[in-house]
């Protein structure tokens, strides 16, 4: 057959079509990228990279998987059979074989070159050199995000078995590329983390904020009923059972007054039922509680006694990013038997070391609601996206 003056056989077609681009989808990065290499072999092109949702349709933000579209090398895609093979030693097989076919670095940089120093976010030879040490075992790229992770407070042993994880499921044109080594990590972290994407607000109608005082709660029902509102639809009532703290009320007051919300205020546990509005699935009804010291055993009571009243409720436990990792856990050993739905970080834009809090939402499973940050009722709200919590913690997008 001929086309444009050129000769095309059965053959030649077959090899383009071995040629086209595939697509392969898996959990995790090291999973995908073993698909590619059993499917199209050692020297596969990686020609993008980028998360996908995973979970069923109606719950996408539980989990997130992995793409990747690979094309066979050059010259695996022409020599695909045993018969056209070239001949050992044959200069074109030489030459594929050593050169970077598909712009990915070694895991190794030769002596006196820099390997890597075209890609903007790539670590210095002295940072490799320093975290090679100081991480025996890893190479260069997840030495460098060994320390970095490190430097942020995450659990150095649980760190080191994921990063020797990462290293022994991957190859090494993928561990000399820093920006893949980089997402290798990422969706690490990422697994980690549960997220429920501010759905409370779909499948309850009571919510209830708790919290010690000063972690944001006030403000947190702020953001969520102005959130609830506008992209829900909802007719929110603010119900205040923090009435006798200095300013509680006169606080609670700035918030619903400009946002139109009726505020509604309980000094005794026995109103509440009263307050609730049941009757349309578009009535939210806000409750923000006072401040529960975790660690005196009256306010508890107090606070279960509250949440007795409603059993039909979901609890947002309001946890600020600051707080050091021994001092959530025993928040949470304390608010744990009162049921938590999920919780709402606050204080984001406060601190730039997230490492002790991914440890604890990692290892107590509580899914993430809300994340806050910032003074503004609007747009200083995230439902959910634990994504930008990770890129907080890698250095690449502070709150």
């Amino acid at each position: 057959m001929s086309v444009y003056g050129m000769t095309v056989n059965d053959k030649t077609a077959a090899r383009g079509r071995r040629m086209m681009p595939r697509a392969f989808r898996a959990k995790t990065m090291p999973a995908a990228l073993a698909a590619v290499e059993k499917a199209l072999g050692s020297r596969a092109l990686i020609v993008s990279v980028h998360p996908i949702p995973a979970g069923p349709s109606w719950q996408l933000w539980r989990r997130a998987g992995i793409e990747v579209v690979a094309i066979p090398s050059a010259v695996d895609g022409l020599y695909e059979y045993s018969d056209e093979s070239p001949a050992a030693g044959d200069p074109a097989t030489d030459q594929a074989s050593t050169e970077d076919t598909d712009g990915i670095p070694a895991r190794t940089p030769k002596s006196g070159g820099s390997a890597g120093a075209s890609d903007g976010n790539a670590a210095s030879a002295t940072e490799m050199g320093a975290a090679t040490t100081a991480a025996p075992g890893l190479p260069p790229t997840l030495s460098v995000m060994h320390e970095h992770l490190r430097s942020q407070g995450v659990d150095p042993l649980w760190l080191t078995q994921v990063l020797h994880s990462i290293r022994d499921g991957s190859n090494d044109r993928v561990l000399g590329d820093e920006g893949l080594s980089r997402e290798l990590v990422r969706q690490e972290l990422l697994r980690r983390l549960r997220s429920d994407g501010g759905t409370c607000l779909i499948r309850r109608k009571v919510i209830f904020l708790i919290g010690p005082s000063g972690c944001g709660k006030t403000s947190a029902c702020a953001k969520i009923a102005s959130y609830a509102m506008k992209a829900l639809g909802k007719h929110v009532h603010w119900i205040s059972s923090d009435t006798t703290r200095a300013g509680a009320i006169a606080k609670a007051q700035a918030f619903t007054a400009p946002l139109g919300i009726p505020l509604h205020l309980t000094y005794r546990s026995e109103e509440l039922p009263s307050l609730l509005h049941w009757d349309s699935e578009s009535e939210l009804s806000l409750v923000d509680t006072p401040g529960c010291n975790p660690y005196r055993k009256d306010e508890l009571d107090e606070l279960d006694g509250l949440l007795a009243e409603i059993p039909d409720r979901h609890i947002l436990w309001v946890v600020p990013a600051t707080a050091k990792e021994s001092d959530l856990r025993d928040m949470y050993a304390a608010y744990s038997h009162l049921g938590i739905g999920s919780v709402v970080v606050t204080r984001l834009d406060e601190t730039r070391t997230l490492g002790e809090l991914f440890n604890f939402l990692h290892q107590s499973q509580l899914p993430v609601a809300f994340l806050s940050h910032g003074p503004r009722i609007q747009g200083d709200l995230h439902t959910g996206e634990t994504s930008l919590l990770v890129g907080h913690i890698m250095g690449e997008k502070p709150f």
